[in-house]
């Protein structure tokens, strides 16, 4: 009788139990361990100098290796695809059977400070590209520029007491010292006034002579 009753009471969960052994099974079978490297689109050098990459699927996210930019991830879906995500980068995404991942750059941080003093930072620090101011350094000596300037991009930095200096950007972030000095930046062109519209004629015109009314007949 106990038997009986105890056959019973399995008897209903064994679907459930069949199913969570198959779910399982299968993503065991499906699985896989993602091994790749995170690198700049446009260096092919390791991310990790502006912030770590992080890889995430679902509720699950590993860290790439600063230094290195590799990773692992276990038991990632076969069929699936992680996101991709860095500081100064645009996200990215990738399917587990990805090596290596390339991201895009989508700005630069500039750190300025004066030259043998770390703790020095230059405010007010113009970042010129060619004509082209792209923004101040604010009082902690830092600016974030976006868009990205571009590839080896070449700027100029400005600063009141200091000596100009011209820098290559690599990567999305970069320290740079100044030393104070009279080598100023030459000055910016000055934009070409617009010609000024011919003036119109304000005159008023005339105001049209009025008819003579018809002299009633007599």
């Amino acid at each position: 009788m106990i038997r009986s009753l105890a056959r019973h009471r399995v008897a209903p969960l064994a679907p459930i139990l069949f199913l969570v052994l198959a779910t399982l099974i299968g993503g065991w079978l499906n699985g896989v361990d993602m091994r790749g490297r995170v690198v700049d689109d446009l260096t092919s050098e390791s991310i990790g100098a502006g912030g770590v990459a992080k890889i995430t699927h679902g509720a699950r996210t590993v860290t790439a290796d600063p230094s290195t930019g590799t990773f692992t991830f276990p038991g990632v879906p076969r069929e699936s695809r992680v996101k991709v995500e860095a500081p100064g980068y645009f996200q990215a995404g990738a399917a587990p059977t990805e090596e290596e991942i390339r991201m895009q750059p989508n700005s630069f941080t500039i750190q300025v400070n004066e030259a043998g003093d770390p703790n020095k930072h230059i405010a007010s620090v113009d970042i010129r590209q060619g004509t082209t101011v792209l923004g101040t350094t604010n009082e902690g000596g830092n600016k974030v520029l976006s868009p990205y300037p571009g590839k080896d991009a070449k700027l100029l930095l400005c600063a009141a007491d200091y000596d100009q200096k011209e820098i290559t950007i690599h990567g999305v972030l970069g320290t740079f010292e100044l030393t104070p000095g009279t080598n100023a930046c030459p000055p910016l062109p000055t934009p070409t006034p617009s010609p000024s519209p011919s003036p119109s004629d304000s005159t008023p015109s005339a105001s049209p002579t009025p008819t003579p009314s018809p002299t009633a007949s007599p």
